[in-house]
């Protein structure tokens, strides 16, 4: 009978250490952050907003809708200036250029989405929407692939 190289506990115990590993090479980070990376924010954002009265909910509603009207041909714009660009593409160089130009519009988007709803989310006694990039220093890549 061949013998096992590795049990069921040690396989356990030796993924844990891998993972004990990897949370010390990438430090400490803010619960900002973890919020993205343990997925935990949506959850405790429905749920801030579930504790709401109704005339908050439909304040914070409608603020949303407004937003997603106002924005509507500039996600449309964004979406279709990538993809003119990608078709112009003739090289690995400049597909990733064209998906980094819509990166950096997305966020731009997305900086003017938080800069629209955050005095609405504290008017209703919400937190605001912090930049998941927040504290991150410019070409760090840290929890990101290569």
């Amino acid at each position: 009978m061949p013998k096992r190289l590795f049990t069921g506990k040690a396989l356990r115990r030796s993924a844990l250490l891998a993972s004990a590993a990897a949370i010390l090479a990438v430090g400490p980070i803010s619960v900002v952050r973890a919020q993205y990376i343990y997925d935990d924010g949506g959850d405790l954002s429905m749920r801030r907003e579930a504790r709401l009265t109704p005339e908050q909910q439909e304040e914070l509603f409608r603020a949303k809708k407004s937003w997603k009207r106002q924005s509507f041909n500039r996600r449309i714009s964004i979406l279709e200036k990538e993809k003119r660009c990608i078709g112009q593409a003739n090289n690995l160089q400049s597909y990733k250029g064209c998906v980094q130009k819509k990166r950096e519009s997305r966020r731009a988007l997305n900086a003017d989405y938080r800069a629209y709803i955050n005095p609405v989310r504290r008017q209703v006694g919400l937190p605001p929407i912090e930049d998941k990039q927040k504290g991150r220093q410019k070409g760090d890549r840290k929890g990101r692939r290569a």
